[in-house]
């Protein structure tokens, strides 16, 4: 089982610097942690993390819903994973 990489958290904390914590399961889209203008940079970052290059014609959203959806598409690794990967992220950040 592999966590999601750093590099993927810490750009979304980075890029929303007053969260503290996101559960694997949060709307990254409905709660605008990820947005439509920045949803090409974190695909990239995505791309780097996981040594794939994603396809910008078949980009669907749905891929990078939650920290879920990202580690099952992108690192085929479980939700438990993700959960740790999110929580050691907090931890080192604050």
């Amino acid at each position: 089982m592999s966590a999601l990489p750093p590099e993927v958290l810490t750009w979304i904390y980075e890029q929303n610097p007053d969260i503290e914590d996101i559960d694997p399961d949060l709307d990254l889209f409905d709660t605008r942690l990820v947005n439509s203008l920045s949803l090409i940079e974190f695909v990239v970052v995505i791309e780097r993390a996981s040594g794939q290059v994603i396809d910008r014609r078949q980009l669907r959203t749905e891929d990078f819903q939650t920290l879920r959806t990202i580690q099952e598409k992108f690192f085929g690794g479980s939700t438990k994973a993700a959960t740790a990967a999110a929580s050691a992220t907090v931890t080192e950040a604050g």
